[in-house]
């Protein structure tokens, strides 16, 4: 790849399957051809494999909480060798360190994509420190209004220095055949069993546990209905899972509840189900509620953080309050007993997804974004503005 491109350095703090780390691939995928673009991450290689096949190069720094001197300066030699016009970090240990290596490495632009609400801000502590190291970056990227307006005051970031840009994510191919029948013959299930997809972090964030007893409403008056429950636990551990399966026994659902685990294959799993459903206690948007637009289905999910910028209340799906887990059920039996409304949101949902969040308009705003700061940081304009 020609070295006269731009040179950024995407950095992240781990490569586990999320809405984070899609977003990247996106980022990667969608603008190979403007800029020469490597990745560092600090943790969890699970989808190092597809960022190396995009990226021009992939290295792992592990940088945790309290990383050593060594390592640390490690990373800022990194980043001084790179000669990057731009450092862009993604979530909250990318941010820290990958902000102070940007500036010890002599990067002249530090971006900072912020995915979450991250309840870790609200201890004042964390929140004053936050807002410190994030006065050395240029611009604050937040993926929602709602992220733009927590991370100004949880987060005391100044509000000039943040844009929004929503998620957009890209179409996907449709395979051979009918996915559908191919998922649902997997699971047991008829074409006209209820069949709901959650697929998010089995964390504490997502709050399953009030899913599951919603669950319970809804098998009392659809007796076939199915939940397909898709992802892995990071932060909740294995104590947590544990505790979804014993509450799931508990209410007397294990029968109609499938832990998937991590999917490759989502797309068609949003094809095969009626509705995606999420109980989250917090979101900064949601790209997974994207993947259900896009796929055509209506949405259930909590009134929080970004959601409503996405997911409209009536028209593109439901929203109910965190921790309601009677509206919960109420909205999913609905849209199973109603198939038509189901399928007239999941129309609009579509239409809402291509004139609002198709990946092209994400990338043209990156992409804007970044000639713009590296126009501002051009030798000619450093000199001009020195009087030179």
């Amino acid at each position: 790849m020609s070295r006269s491109k731009p040179r950024i350095l995407h950095v992240i703090t781990s490569l586990a399957v999320g809405g984070a780390q899609q977003h990247l691939l996106t980022l990667l995928n969608g603008l190979q051809d403007r800029y020469q673009m490597d990745v560092v991450y600090f943790k969890d290689s699970d989808l190092a494999s597809q960022v190396a096949s995009v990226a021009e190069r992939v290295d792992q720094f592990r940088l945790g909480r309290f990383p050593s001197p060594l390592e640390l300066w490690r990373f800022v030699n990194h980043v001084r060798a790179g000669q990057y016009t731009i450092v862009h970090t993604h979530l909250l240990k990318a941010d820290a360190w990958g902000t102070l290596a940007g500036r010890m490495g002599g990067a002249p632009v530090i971006v900072s994509s912020k995915h979450n609400c991250e309840e870790v801000l609200q201890n004042p502590a964390y929140g004053h420190i936050h807002g410190a190291l994030t006065r050395l970056t240029t611009v604050v990227i937040a993926v929602s209004s709602s992220v733009a307006e927590y991370i100004a005051t949880t987060g005391r970031v100044e509000g000039p220095k943040i844009v929004v840009v929503h998620y957009g994510i890209e179409e996907v191919d449709q395979p051979p055949g009918n996915p559908a029948d191919r998922i649902r013959a997997i699971l047991g299930l008829g074409s006209d069993a209820p069949l709901a997809l959650c697929a998010a972090r089995l964390d504490p964030q997502k709050d399953h546990q009030t899913l599951l007893r919603a669950w319970k409403l809804v098998v009392e008056r659809a007796p076939s209905a199915r939940l397909l429950l898709v992802g892995d636990t990071q932060l909740g551990g294995k104590a947590y899972v544990d505790g979804l399966k014993r509450l799931a026994a508990a209410l007397g659902i294990t029968d109609a509840i499938v832990f998937a685990g991590v999917r490759d294959d989502v797309s068609d799993l949003m094809a095969a189900c009626d509705v995606f459903v999420m109980s989250s206690r917090w979101e900064g948007l949601g790209l997974v509620f994207l993947e259900a637009m896009r796929t055509g289905r209506p949405v259930v999910a909590t009134r929080v953080g970004g959601i409503p910028e996405v997911v409209i209340d009536g028209e593109t799906g439901y929203l109910v309050d965190v921790g309601d887990s009677a509206a919960l059920a109420s909205r999913l039996v609905e849209l199973f007993e109603d198939r038509e409304t189901a399928k007239t949101m999941g129309k609009r949902g579509r239409e809402r997804f291509e004139h609002r969040f198709a990946a092209d308009q994400m990338l043209g705003k990156i992409s804007a974004l970044y000639a713009k700061l590296i126009g501002e940081t051009s030798p000619e304009r450093s000199m001009r503005s020195r009087g030179g």
